[in-house]
């Protein structure tokens, strides 16, 4: 058999090392009949093969190999071979196997690559676009790519060395591209460079594709020393999409503006996602700039189930425990939206949500809590508004049926009481990031207000103190707190609280009913 017939066979058996071994011999030589076994491979052959070369070992792709034999027999000839340029423009074939086989074949085929740069076929375009090297691309080169009506030649066109980039085409591509791939690309192509905070925090302002905010994010955590950099990713730490939060959590772990933490605490309240709450609480200056946080924190800590997590946690609380500060209320118009718009979002209020954002609405009607909210924003009263936020995360954790599995009465009773102090330090945090000129993150429903795995009578004791009761003699609320080994604490409580002795001997006829009063004695404060 001859050899260019050994080579034909060989560079169709199926063990990728043969192929790669043809396709090397091949180059040299120079039988035009091997032209479309060659072509069958460097289009379709995707296999790599690990060969020895300079300190180790390295991989050398068979199709590459199949493409520069192309190139060295094909050089020696004037002129274009039709196979070729009928392979190049079959759409069946990867585009970036054609594109490739054309940056292989060299100079001699510039002219079918020009040519298909013009065609009216897109992927024809992108193919003659991918045969030059980003390294040997001019700006007119691309120039023409970024005015292509096709998002992928828009995207090739940004792969332009830094030098023959032109920022300011790239900042109007982050605003104003119609494909988010390309407003992404031309945002991350800026990352470095010295555009300031303001064109990102922009775009992110307006930007409807998580992908594209996840992008600007990166911008801005780049620039994170600057208080604006930091108000804009804060400001996105409500984000709807759960890898924009994430990458915000992440860019303001070492940030050291106190708008952080104060956005940080903020948005542990209502993060609803485990990954970001981690990562929202590996900010070590939390309560420092949120003091107000660290009961919940001492609570998340007591029942953390990752190490990491406790860790995080651990570090938080070694921090100096250190008065709050006053909440500073003031009759601001943006307080009273902020802070109704957390209540719509606690009672899950879409008509009220609506209402707020545009006045113009018709009046929401419902539940007696979002008629409370109109009219406190109706009366611009921050000290109701303040009140109604409070009655409303207070009802909407005692209606929630899932603080009812664990106990039905405790469990209730707990998470609407944790909820309304919870909602008090949401208010203190809102008015401090107001009040330094920052937006706070997207209200939130309040979450976490049980954890797993907490004893139904200690979380209620956490929010229920005995001598509360017993001012008030509540012998129902004595006796949920009450464990069925606590009967002599039960009795000297009862005791305690100046009941005759007859009521005290008598417990027992007021323990059948101590549900359902439970129950009822659970009103608003």
């Amino acid at each position: 058999m001859a050899l260019n017939d050994r080579l034909r066979d060989a560079l169709r058996d199926p063990n990728a090392v043969v192929r790669l071994d043809a396709a090397r011999a091949a180059a040299g030589t120079g039988d035009h009949r091997l032209v479309e076994p060659l072509l069958e491979v460097a289009l379709r052959d995707t296999a790599e093969v690990r060969v020895s070369g300079g300190l180790g070992e390295t991989f050398e792709h068979v199709g590459d190999a199949a493409a520069v034999a192309l190139g060295e027999i094909l050089g020696r000839r004037g002129g274009i071979d039709t196979r070729v340029a009928l392979a190049v423009e079959d759409l069946r074939c990867d585009d970036d196997r054609a594109a490739t086989l054309l940056y292989y074949l060299g100079p001699r085929y510039e002219p079918l690559r020009q040519r298909l740069e013009h065609h009216e076929q897109p992927r024809l375009r992108l193919r003659a676009a991918r045969a030059v090297l980003s390294i040997n691309r001019t700006a007119e080169f691309a120039a023409r790519l970024l005015n292509d009506p096709s998002p992928l030649l828009r995207l090739e066109g940004l792969q332009a060395p830094a030098h023959v980039r032109d920022d300011g085409v790239c900042l109007r591509l982050m605003r104003i591209d119609a494909d988010p791939r390309v407003r992404a690309e031309a945002a991350m192509l800026l990352r470095f460079t010295s555009a300031g905070v303001e064109p990102f925090a922009a775009a992110a302002r307006t930007e409807r594709d998580p992908g594209v905010r996840a992008a600007l994010v990166a911008c801005l955590a780049h620039r994170r020393r600057d208080p604006e950099a930091v108000r804009a990713i804060a400001g996105l730490l409500g984000d709807p999409g759960v890898a924009v939060r994430r990458a915000a959590a992440e860019a303001l772990r070492d940030a050291t503006d106190p708008v952080a933490g104060a956005a940080i605490g903020l948005r542990v309240l209502a993060e609803p996602d485990d990954e970001t709450l981690a990562a929202l609480l590996r900010y070590r200056s939390l309560l420092d700039d949120a003091p107000e946080l660290r009961p919940l924190i001492e609570r998340l800590h007591r029942y953390a189930n990752f190490d990491d997590d406790r860790r995080a946690l651990g570090a938080l609380l070694n921090a100096r425990t250190r008065a709050a500060a006053p909440a500073g209320f003031t009759a601001d118009g943006r307080l009273l939206r902020a802070v109704l718009r957390q209540a719509a979002d606690a009672l899950g209020s879409d008509p009220l949500r609506d209402w707020l954002d545009d006045p113009a609405r018709p009046l929401p009607v419902g539940s007696p809590e979002v008629e409370e909210c109109v009219q406190a924003w109706s009366s611009l009263d921050p000290e109701r508004a303040l009140n109604a936020g409070e009655h409303a995360a207070y009802t909407a954790a005692l209606a929630d049926p899932a603080h009812a599995a664990p106990d039905p009465v405790r469990g209730p009773t707990t998470a609407a009481r944790r909820a309304l102090e919870l909602t008090r330090v949401a208010h203190v945090l809102t008015a401090r990031l107001l009040a330094a000129g920052a937006e706070p993150p997207p209200a939130a429903p309040i979450h976490r207000l049980v954890l797993p795995g907490e004893d139904p009578i200690e979380a209620l004791r956490s929010v229920l103190p005995v001598a509360e009761c017993r001012r008030a003699k509540n012998v129902a609320w004595l006796r949920l707190l009450m464990r069925p080994a606590d009967e002599t604490w039960y009795l000297e409580q009862l005791r305690g609280a100046g009941l005759p002795e007859d009521q005290v001997t008598d417990w027992h006829v007021e323990v059948a009913a101590a549900a359902a009063e439970g129950r009822r004695t659970t009103g608003y404060r």
